[in-house]
C-alpha cells in the first residue's frame, strides 16, 4: 500500500520531478537477490516513498521492510577494512606558460575500522564551466590513455571496471543473475567483448513488487572530492527506474546511505542519486544534514507554516538543471559525477554532471540561480522565479566525513510501473546496461579512441 494522501498538495506543487532516491533500510538480504558483501555484513531492504502521479516520491517508509507507500533498495553494509592511504595527486602542468603545479599532498592514516583517507587533491581541481572557457582545467585523465588501455594504473584513479574480468574490484554486487550479469557481446559492448546487465521484469515484480540490481564499489580510501565516469544504455522502450545510481558519504562506521525519510547526522555521511527522469533528464536528488523538508513552502516544519502539508518529511532535495536534452535509448552515453564536500562551516560543496563531456549543469556558491520552493531548487521550469543564486552546499559538519562509496543500481518498484502502464506502455523487461567504469580524484573525461 502507498499512503499518498497527505502529499497529494505536495506533489501537486512539483512538475516533471523525477523519482525520488534509493531509500533504503538496513535489514536482512532482501528484494532482488542476496547480496555478495566482500567487506562483510549484509545488505538489506527497506520502505521508501512511492512515486506521484509526475513520478516524484511521496510516501513514508518502515524500519527494515516496506513503509506505507513505500519500496525497497539497498541495504547498507559494514565497510572494509583499514589501510595505508596513497600519495595524493601531483599537480598538472601550468595553462600558457605557467609552471607546473604542486605535487599533492600524502594520504592520511587509516580510519577506524575503515580505509585510509585521501588528501585534498593539487590544487583546486573542481570543475566549472567558467574555467572550460578560460582553459584553466586540468586535461582530462582519460586523454592519455587512448582507449582507456592502462587506465586503472594511473595514480588518481581509485577503481577501474570494463567488465573484462567480470564483477572483479566491485565490493558487493545483487548475486541473482536474472538481475545482475555480465554478458559478453562485442558487437553491444562499447569496447571489448563485455559488460554488465541490469535487467528487472514485470513478472518478478508481480512476485516482489521492490527489485534492485546493484553494484557496488567501496573505495579503498576515502576522499573529499571524487570523479564518477560510467557509460549507459537504455534498451528499447525500458522504464527508467525508480531510483537510479548513487553516491555516498560517511565517517568509517557509516553505512546508511540511502536511509529514507530520514535527515542524516553532519557528522556522520551525506549521500545522493543522480536520477534518469520520465522526460529523459537527470536529477541530483540529495540527502544531507542541512537539507530541507516538503512540509512548508521555505522547506522548514514549522507547524502553520505557508504551505503547510500537516506532516513533517524528509525526503532527498532535488536540483534538476536547466537546458538538459534527452539522453538517447539503444545507444551509449557517457555520463560523470563530481562530489565536493565542503570545508567545515562552509558552504562551498559542489555536485556537477557532464553527459558525453559536455556540462549538463552544476551547483556550487553562486550557481545556478532560480529559488527553493518546498524541497526543490528550481532554476527552471513553471516554478522557477530569479530569487537568488544558489548558496552552495554544507554537506558536512566534520572533516571525517567523506566519499566513500559508488552503487551502479536499477531499482524498480512495481507501483511506480503500473502507474506508468496508465499512460505508455511499458516493456516486460526493463534493461540498463553499463560499461567503462572509473572512479578518480580527477576529471576523467569520456573514452577517447
Amino acid at each position: 500500500m502507498r499512503a499518498l494522501a497527505f502529499h497529494v498538495p505536495w506533489i501537486l506543487l512539483i512538475a516533471c520531478t523525477s523519482s525520488g532516491s534509493n531509500d533504503t533500510v538496513t535489514g536482512g538480504s532482501g528484494a532482488g537477490g542476496a547480496i555478495i558483501d566482500a567487506g562483510g555484513g549484509a545488505s538489506g531492504n527497506g520502505g521508501s516513498g512511492g512515486v506521484g502521479p509526475d513520478g516524484s516520491s511521496a510516501g513514508s517508509s518502515g524500519r527494515g521492510g516496506v513503509g506505507p507507500g513505500g519500496s525497497g533498495g539497498v541495504g547498507g553494509s559494514s565497510g572494509t577494512g583499514g589501510g595505508s592511504g596513497g600519495a595524493g595527486a601531483g599537480g598538472s602542468a601550468g595553462v600558457g606558460g605557467s609552471s607546473a603545479g604542486s605535487s599533492g599532498s600524502g594520504g592520511g592514516n587509516a580510519g577506524s575500522s575503515g580505509a585510509a583517507d585521501a588528501a585534498t587533491p593539487d590544487g583546486s581541481r573542481d570543475a566549472r564551466s567558467a574555467d572550460v572557457a578560460d582553459g584553466s582545467l586540468p586535461i582530462p585523465i582519460s586523454t592519455g590513455y587512448p582507449k582507456d588501455n592502462g587506465i586503472g594504473g594511473d595514480p588518481r584513479v581509485l577503481f577501474y571496471s570494463n567488465f573484462e574480468n567480470e564483477l572483479t574490484g566491485f565490493t558487493r554486487y545483487t548475486q541473482d543473475s536474472s538481475h545482475i550479469a555480465v554478458l559478453t557481446d562485442a558487437v553491444i559492448a562499447n569496447g571489448g567483448e563485455k559488460y554488465l546487465r541490469a535487467q528487472v521484469t514485470r513478472t518478478q515484480l508481480a512476485a516482489n513488487p521492490y527489485i534492485s540490481a546493484n553494484a557496488q564499489y567501496d573505495f579503498a580510501r576515502r576522499i573529499p572530492q571524487v570523479y564518477w565516469r560510467f557509460y549507459a544504455r537504455f534498451v528499447g522502450a525500458t522504464a527508467v527506474p525508480h531510483h537510479w545510481v548513487r553516491v555516498g558519504a560517511g565517517d568509517p562506521m557509516f553505512q546508511s546511505d540511502g536511509l529514507a525519510n530520514t535527515v542524516p547526522a553532519g557528522d556522520r555521511g551525506f549521500w545522493f542519486d543522480l536520477d534518469a527522469r520520465r522526460d529523459q533528464f537527470f536529477n541530483f536528488y540529495v540527502y544531507w544534514y542541512q537539507m530541507r523538508s516538503g512540509r512548508c513552502n521555505d522547506g522548514t516544519t514549522v507547524p502553520g507554516c505557508a504551505g503547510d502539508q500537516g506532516t513533517t518529511y524528509f525526503y532527498g532535495n532535488n536540483f534538476t538543471s536547466a537546458g538538459q536534452s534527452a539522453f538517447p535509448r539503444d545507444a551509449w552515453f557517457c555520463l560523470e559525477v563530481m562530489a565536493k564536500a565542503n570545508a567545515v562551516g562552509q558552504k562551498d560543496g559542489e555536485l556537477a554532471l557532464w553527459k558525453d563531456d559536455a556540462l549538463v549543469g552544476e551547483y556550487r556558491t553562486g550557481t545556478p540561480r532560480g529559488r527553493w520552493l518546498r524541497d526543490n531548487f528550481y532554476s527552471w521550469g513553471q516554478y522557477f522565479q530569479d530569487v537568488q543564486a544558489f548558496e552552495g552546499f554544507d554537506f558536512r559538519s566534520s572533516s571525517d566525513v567523506l566519499l566513500k562509496r559508488i552503487t551502479l543500481d536499477a531499482y524498480y518498484e512495481k507501483g511506480s510501473l503500473d502507474d506508468l502502464a496508465m499512460t505508455t506502455p511499458v516493456p516486460e523487461a526493463q534493461i540498463i546496461l553499463y560499461d567503462d567504469v572509473v572512479v578518480a580524484t580527477e576529471r576523467i573525461g569520456c573514452k577517447v579512441p
